[in-house]
């Protein structure tokens, strides 16, 4: 048994025995790494759908569960974030600014983040990055999509492998991938050559 059925074999016992939280930590960890073949990503975006739909009735965390899980694992601060993007995050700044003060986990930071963005938050937030203090606003920042380095790179990405639409794909997962960790700051355009090189690497072995 390789990585991945043992993987699905885990999410599959923990859905069985309805421990969504368990099968959703799994998921996310999973979906948050820097490659994940397109195939599982799928399988995976999919048992996120029968989690939400299975769990639909049931309660959400509760505003004291989320500040709760901004303090435990990796993967409940993943939980903690997702959860937090679909709400309106204007109730919960002092929330947002407490944790991305705090040492946190950098991936669920950058959750987070993203979310700010996506809801235009006009507030000046402090966000701690290996021991650096940045202050952003997100309502002055663009959306991953819309920023020109991602546009230029995808670009450099989808020339050199227009022959390849597989590696196409692979190289715009990285490219997501690397733009979110990399917020609040936009990625340059020149991330496309160590994301061909680190591909070109990856299939000559």
């Amino acid at each position: 048994m390789n990585y991945y059925d043992e993987l699905i074999e885990n999410i599959d016992k923990y859905i069985k025995e309805n421990d969504y939280d368990q099968a959703k930590s799994l998921i996310l960890n999973e979906l948050n790494l820097a490659y994940v073949p397109r195939d599982i990503e799928d399988k995976l975006n999919n048992y996120l759908s029968t989690i939400k739909e299975a769990t639909y009735a049931l309660k959400s965390l509760t505003d004291e569960d989320i500040n709760a899980y901004l303090k435990a694992s990796y993967e409940k601060q993943l939980i903690a974030c997702d959860e937090l993007g679909k709400r309106n995050l204007r109730d919960y700044i002092d929330v947002c600014n407490n944790y991305l003060k705090s040492n946190g986990f950098k991936n669920a930071k950058a959750l987070l983040i993203d979310s700010l963005i996506r809801q235009e938050i006009d507030y000046a937030f402090e966000y701690v990055n290996d021991s650096s203090l940045l202050a952003f606003n997100p309502s002055k920042l663009k959306v991953i999509e819309e920023t020109d380095g991602f546009i230029s790179a995808k670009a450099k990405l989808e020339e050199n492998y227009m022959k390849d639409p597989s590696k196409v794909q692979m190289g715009l997962e990285l490219l997501y991938k690397e733009a979110l960790l990399s917020l609040p700051a936009e990625i340059s355009e020149d991330v496309a050559e160590k994301i061909i090189a680190y591909i070109d690497e990856a299939f000559t072995k």
